[in-house]
């Protein structure tokens, strides 16, 4: 069963923008202790801007330094054909389960994003997470179509980023027969029961996120508070402020993003796990 931290891990990179092995080695290894998972390639990992070759680079990098905890590979991108290529890919480079949302549009019906995830899981052997967001696929997963999803054969648990902890509750209490997963820091503590969380300060404070699911205590919700202002998870680059700290502290060589563009001009936000899901 899938539950418990999973760490929605940044994708460190070199200064010439290639996937520094060395660097996901040293990530890996800061938050394994803590971890029962690891998420490359989502959004705090910038997975909408990485390139198949960056992609696999970070995937497989992370899996051969995994040291046993089970690996679940992001996939951001925008059709149920394309998801489908980088699942199977997944399964070559060793991951355990894939994590996708719904393909990218507000025109995409109901229908068709029960369709993709029934198509998903039928190309590729995997366990599929549910990630359940807006903001990277321009639509919502209404209730019911979610709970469908849910209980088509392959999928394994919701990554739940739609911000709304009143519906994560509703979600929780409607029995879904999968884990849910929080994605999102300050919800944490509002959504009941969860199986667990996917969240990106597992980079920097994995011992922390891992205390918030086996004690909230008030302790621990005011370190949570001080942990989102201190390492910016408020701000939509938020994996830059999480780069920019694990550079100050030796873990990665830079605190480059994946892809810088030209001088003037702005980066790409690429999707993210909150409200800009993580």
């Amino acid at each position: 069963m899938i539950g418990g931290l999973t760490v929605a891990l940044v994708t460190p990179v070199t200064d010439t923008g290639e996937v520094s092995e060395a660097d996901t080695a040293r990530l890996v290894a800061s938050v394994r202790p803590y971890a029962d998972a690891l998420l490359p390639a989502l959004s705090t990992g910038e997975g909408a801007v990485l390139t198949d070759r960056q992609w696999r680079a970070v995937v497989s990098a992370t899996v051969r330094h995994a040291d046993g905890l089970p690996v679940f590979a992001g996939i951001l991108r925008p059709t149920t054909a394309e998801v489908a290529v980088r699942a199977r890919a997944a399964e070559e480079l060793g991951a355990a389960a894939v994590v996708a949302t719904t393909p990218y549009g507000p025109g995409v019906s109901q229908e068709e994003m029960v369709r993709h995830y029934a198509d998903l899981t039928s190309a590729t052997t995997l366990p599929v997470v549910v990630y359940h967001e807006s903001a990277v696929s321009g639509n919502t997963c209404e209730a019911a179509t979610l709970l469908r999803i849910c209980a088509l054969p392959g999928i394994a648990a919701v990554k739940d980023s739609a911000g709304d902890a009143r519906a994560t509750r509703e979600l929780i209490a409607a029995d879904p027969g999968v884990p849910v997963l929080q994605g999102l820091e300050h919800l944490l503590l509002e959504c009941g029961p969860l199986a667990g969380c996917v969240v990106a300060l597992g980079n920097v404070e994995p011992a922390l996120c891992a205390a918030l699911l086996s004690d909230p205590s008030d302790t621990h919700t005011a370190r949570l508070g001080e942990a989102r202002a201190r390492y910016g998870l408020d701000r939509d680059d938020w994996y830059l402020a999480l780069k920019t700290e694990l550079h100050r502290r030796g873990v990665l060589q830079t605190a480059r993003a994946v892809f810088e563009p030209p001088p003037g001009e702005r980066l790409p936000a690429p999707q993210t796990d909150k409200e800009v899901p993580r």
